[in-house]
């Protein structure tokens, strides 16, 4: 039987929330992470399928936190996508230089953004 997939999140609780409601009928398993720091301790030791991360995070940036785990053998090949809310060409450069796999604006279309997990979850 294959495993279920695990998606970290670390996320505001009103991303969080849209992020949950859009990956509702996935067969996956949501573990929120408050912060950037334990999102890096916590992916170390135990990678995940993949990360949703956005900016603006506690104790670490996300772009921060996102390259450090692409610079870690055990962690570079975890899939990021990376939540901005307000995309300009600017921070879609900054997210796609940190390591983001992808990236997406806030709010996002459930449907569409559904779709983008499950493209990263099948590789």
């Amino acid at each position: 039987m294959p495993k279920t997939p695990t998606i970290y999140l670390s996320l505001s609780e009103s991303v969080a929330s849209r992020v949950k409601e859009a990956l509702q009928g996935l067969k996956c398993r949501l573990v929120q992470i408050p912060d950037g720091e334990e999102l890096i301790e916590v992916s170390r030791r135990d990678p995940p399928d993949l990360i949703i991360i956005e900016k603006e995070i506690p104790k670490l940036d996300g772009y921060a936190v996102v390259l450090l785990l692409k610079n870690e053998s055990r962690t570079a090949e975890v899939p990021v996508i990376g939540i901005c809310k307000c995309l300009t060409d600017a921070e879609a450069e900054k997210a796609r230089d940190a390591g983001c796999d992808d990236y997406v604006c806030y709010p996002f279309e459930k449907e569409e953004f559904s779709s983008l997990v499950k493209k990263y979850l099948a590789r």
